[in-house]
Order: C-alpha cells, then structure tokens, then sequence
C-alpha cells in the first residue's frame, strides 16, 4: 500500500531532524576534542619545563618538590612527559627521570599495570618502566616476556635490553628458540644492547646447555666482544659441526687475530661444508691479504663454500682480483663466480 503525502513529509521530518541532530552531536563531539587536545597541550608546555630542568639542575630537590607537588589530576600528563624526554636521553640522564618517576609514584602505578587484564595497559607499563631502565623490575619483565599476548612480550624483549641487566642473557637465549611466540630480532638485539658485561652469562649458557650451544655462539658473534674468542677457538674443535660453523662465524664477526687467523685457515679443510663456509666468511672479513690462495683453492668446493670464497676475493683488494681473474681464464663453477665478482669489482669502480 502507498504511503499518503501526509506521512510520507512526516517521515521525511524526523529523518532530516535526525539528521541535523546527528551533525549538531559530530560538531559538538569535534569541538569537545579540541578543546580537550588544547588543554593538553597548555599542560604539556607548562610541565615540560620542570621535566627539562631534571637534566640541569645542579641538585634535583627543589625540581622533584616541585613535580611532586603537582596537581594529582595532571600525573598523566607528566608521566608522558617523563618517558617523551626520556626516549631521547642516553643512559647517563635517566636516573634523573627515574628519580622523579618514583617520587611521583609512577614507578609503581608502571609496576602494578603488568598485572592489569587488558594487554594495552601491560604494554605500555613494560615500556614506561623499560624506558626508566628500572633495575628492580627486572623480574617482572621477564615474566612479561611469556606474556599471553605478542605485543607485551614484545615490549618486555625491547624492556629488558633497555635495562641492560646481564642476569637476563640466559633467560633471552632459551626464549630464542620459540620463534612462533617471540620476535627474534627483537631478542637479539635485547641480548646486543647489554655489551659485554652479559659475555661471561652467555658463554657459561653455551657451556651448560649443549643442545643449544650453536645458537648461543652465533648471539657471542654479534656482541663482537674480543674477550670470548679464547673460548670460541676452542668451540671451533668441537665434535658436532654446527658448533663449529657457528664459532668460526662468531669469529669472524668479531674479528680474526693472528691465533684465529690460523684456526680459520684450518677450518677451511674441516670434512663439513657448512664450517668450511664460514671459515671462509671469516678469511674474506679478516682483511688479510694472505688468505687469498687459500680462498682461491676453494673456488670449486660446495656452493656456500665456493660464494663465501669468491667474496672474500673480492674484498681483499687487489691480490685478491688477481687470483679472481686468474681463475675466470678457466671453465667450471669457479671461473662463473670468478667473472660475477670480477664484474662486481667493475661496477663499483664506475659507481665510484
């Protein structure tokens, strides 16, 4: 049945007044919030100062007096001031913060977040209290690392790496081998950030656990510490080949010495290919110019083998193009990556 003319206008009424009320609410909804971002922002510019004057102040009494004396209703606002500063700051400046943090009791409110039940809420208290580099978390982080949500363990990883706690070095390594639960750059760099203070914890880790032995020396290489190359030649003569492979690359990320140097060169003959790879990943890093005949004599091995030679080769200046164009005279899988790296060498000359 047609609707009359009558309701019809009636209809069409309510619609356009629905409507127009809706438009009234969005106007009013844009305008609530900009207000609410303007007083943000005149909050922001009046604490601001107070946060800034931490890192300056010759004693830091009168400026905590001051922060701890603020408003209640404005802690929010300067703790993200306190973590926007402190995002910028080398280690040396965040005491300063952190004492502040804690006189205002944001450490604690960042503290008993890690148990709030929305995961948002655990991630940023996991941040706040990375960003503060808060010793005395240390163990709630690392319980936030097998937290039930990506984003939390996530931020625990980038947390704990910010703290720089050499105590926690075993605790990444074993959560590495999980890589559909953890991110694992986000771990290795954790593991990185700590330096060399964290050597010690990691190559008793490779000593304890065995089965994971390789993972833990190829994480030693990245560190770059030349104090473990000692206990990482010794690695290199172990009896499961993946362990020797990965001190061999350990070694040659750290850098090859005179003693590595010779054990490089022995495991360029090791029966694994694997090891011999990075044995001449390590030669081709060393910058020496007497290991291109050993370089050039393994042209024709394995693959991996033979690439890892031909670009050391290649980075050994100019003895190393000469073995390379002496090779390329001749046939064979040698000779192609002869001319790829002679070609290489080429292009970035012009590049140049």
């Amino acid at each position: 049945m047609l609707l009359s003319k009558g309701v019809l206008v009636a209809l069409l009424t309510v619609f356009a007044g629905a409507l127009i009320l809706a438009l009234v609410g969005l106007v009013i909804y844009r305008a609530v919030d900009e207000i609410r971002f303007l007083r943000r922002q005149r909050l922001l510019d009046r604490y601001r100062p107070l946060v800034d004057a931490l890192l300056t102040a010759s004693e830091l009494t009168g400026t905590l007096a001051e922060l701890v004396a603020t408003n209640i209703r404005h802690r929010t606002i300067v703790s993200d001031v306190l973590l926007a500063v402190a995002r910028l700051q080398t280690a040396d400046a965040v005491p300063r913060l952190r004492a502040a943090a804690a006189a205002l009791g944001l450490i604690e409110h960042w503290t008993v977040s890690l148990d709030h039940r929305s995961w948002w809420v655990r991630a940023e208290g996991v941040r706040a209290l990375g960003l503060m580099r808060e010793a005395a978390a240390v163990p709630a982080l690392l319980r936030a690392l097998d937290d039930a949500h990506a984003e939390v363990r996530a931020a625990a990883a980038d947390a704990l790496g910010r703290v720089a706690d050499p105590t926690v070095g075993p605790a990444l390594l074993a959560r590495l081998r999980d890589e559909s639960r953890y991110q694992r750059a986000r771990l290795v760099e954790a593991i990185r950030a700590q330096g060399p203070p964290i050597m010690p914890a990691l190559l008793a880790h490779a000593r304890t656990d065995r089965a994971n032995a390789a993972m833990t020396l190829e994480v030693i290489g990245l560190i770059g510490d030349t104090s473990a190359i000692g206990e990482l030649l010794d690695w290199s003569s172990d009896v499961d080949p993946a362990v020797r492979a990965a001190a061999l690359r350990a070694l040659g990320s750290i850098g090859l010495d005179d003693r590595s140097f010779y054990y490089a060169l022995r495991g360029l003959d090791d029966a694994d290919g694997d090891v011999r790879a990075m044995a001449a990943r390590a030669l081709g890093r060393s910058g020496r110019r007497d290991a291109v005949p050993y370089l050039a004599a393994h042209l024709d091995d394995q693959w991996l083998v033979a690439a890892h030679c031909a670009t050391g080769l290649r980075r050994l200046g100019r003895e190393g193009a000469a073995a390379l164009q002496a090779r390329a005279a001749s046939p064979g899988q040698g000779a192609e990556l002869a001319k790829q790296m002679l070609w290489e060498i080429s292009f970035l000359k012009d590049a140049a």
